[in-house]
């Protein structure tokens, strides 16, 4: 019997040997390492939360919870989106939907597609937590993570506490990296504008040039040239 299943072990080893999973392997230690896509996940985190004086927060949890967009799907949660969000949640707070396989499958897929909805869900959240645990920024981060149940369980509260722990070290660094990071993206952007604004503005001029000649045909020409067509034409002598 144990030979079979041996011989079933090394039949099967190629197979699962041929899973690419290397395309899916992001870089979540650093952000200056990050793909240019991580990069504007996390800028797109900061600047949804930065009014309410959470951007370096959600950023940071947007690097801990899927690396940046890297990984949009937790199948054991179930949770789904830049943020991660638990879906039966979702379902319950924003929607009158029954909470189905379907369902979830519907939300998650939003989740995953609309990352303005994400955003929402998360610092909807964040403030709800920041409120109830009255500014209590460590409370806030382990309750996001854990909700009420870490404060009578410790194996959860470990949990919850290594959360905060990881999301404030996420923080620290974040603070350093998105004000450079922010800085070449705008010049970038500014440079592209300045460019395509550029290209617009020689477009309109060809059109007004090409306007004004089709008014005007004699536009352009050389005085020689206008001579030329003015001239009655006049039989030469035999």
């Amino acid at each position: 019997m144990i030979k079979k299943f041996t011989i079933f072990l090394i039949f099967l080893a190629p197979l699962y040997a041929e899973i690419p999973l290397y395309k899916i392997e992001g870089k979540c230690t650093d952000p200056k390492d990050f793909s240019p896509k991580q990069k504007q996940v996390i800028l797109y985190a900061y600047n949804y939360g930065a009014s309410k004086g959470l951007g370096y927060t959600m950023a940071a949890i947007a690097w801990k919870e899927s690396c940046a967009g890297e990984y949009l799907l937790n199948f054991s949660d179930p949770s789904a989106g830049i943020y991660h969000a638990h879906i039966p949640g979702v379902i319950k707070k924003y929607s009158k939907y029954k909470d189905t396989s379907f369902v979830r499958n519907l939300v998650g897929e939003l989740l995953i597609r609309d990352n303005e909805f994400a955003s929402k869900v998360a610092l909807d959240t964040l403030l709800f937590w920041q409120k109830r645990r009255n500014g209590n920024y460590k409370d806030m981060i382990k309750s996001y993570n854990k909700g009420f149940s870490w404060e009578k369980n410790k194996r959860i509260d470990k949990i919850a506490e290594d959360y905060y722990q990881d999301v404030r070290i996420n923080v620290i660094k974040l603070r350093n990296f998105i004000p450079k990071y922010s800085k070449t993206h705008n010049n970038a952007l500014k440079i592209e504008l300045e460019n395509k604004n550029q290209s617009i503005k020689n477009t309109i001029k060809e059109l007004q040039n090409s306007n004004a000649k089709s008014q005007n045909p004699q536009q352009g020409k050389t005085n020689h040239e206008k001579n030329r067509q003015e001239r009655p034409f006049i039989m030469p002598e035999p």
